[in-house]
């Protein structure tokens, strides 16, 4: 992993918010073909404010990519193609772990890279996105807020585990309306920027080390 430091800044109107001193990036000690560099650096911040930790994702598996279906026959084609021998397509539960041609996605698809975070017994092992926000706050009007701010790309969930929480704090979930993983984690990073947010974070699926 790679230590790098980045400037204190404000970010916006609607926030009052310092980026952490340090940032953590997930990277290979060494060059491995089943990695692919990112064209860019995408992460996520760990902690309560102002007490946080920055980690970026900058390598993800080469040649493959997971599909959250958006729609019931996006499900369905998927389901028919992870039984099939030879489909390149599995089914995971939840999701597909696809090694075709990027081609093959659509606008019925969420997408999310593999991203690397480290090794397991000499393999590569990874995070996996998922289209869905969890936000801490401590006043439940700002569920509206963002909702109405974020009209069209989220929707309130109907997953249990949210609400009033026992510490008197609220945990809300949201659905993510989106097409990628990158879009999923900046949205994270542009509400856990809120003043009136504690935090906020994408739901993952990690550590992952299973292989097609």
């Amino acid at each position: 992993m790679v230590v790098c430091a980045l400037a204190l800044a404000g970010c916006g109107s609607d926030t009052v918010f310092d980026e952490p001193e340090e940032t953590i990036v997930h990277t290979p000690p060494d060059y491995d073909a089943s990695l692919e560099k990112l064209e860019r650096n995408v992460g996520y911040y760990y902690g309560d404010k102002p007490d946080l930790t920055r980690y970026e994702f900058a390598y993800r598996a080469t040649g493959q990519y997971c599909i959250f279906p958006k729609t019931e026959a996006r499900e369905q084609e998927l389901n028919r193609l992870s039984q099939q021998e030879d489909s390149q397509v599995k089914n995971m539960g939840g999701f597909y772990l696809v090694t075709r041609s990027r081609d093959f996605i659509t606008g019925d698809d969420f997408v999310s890279d593999r991203y690397f975070i480290n090794y397991y017994r000499e393999e590569p092992e990874f995070v996996v996105i998922c289209p869905m926000i969890i936000v801490r706050v401590e006043n439940s009007e700002v569920k509206d807020k963002i909702l109405k701010k974020y009209r069209g790309k989220l929707t309130l969930s109907d997953r249990s585990g949210q609400g009033e929480m026992p510490g008197g704090y609220y945990l809300y979930k949201f659905d993510c309306h989106l097409s990628t993983s990158e879009q999923a984690l900046n949205l994270a990073d542009e509400i856990y920027r809120r003043n009136d947010v504690t935090w906020a974070e994408t739901n993952k699926y990690a550590p992952i080390h299973f292989d097609i």
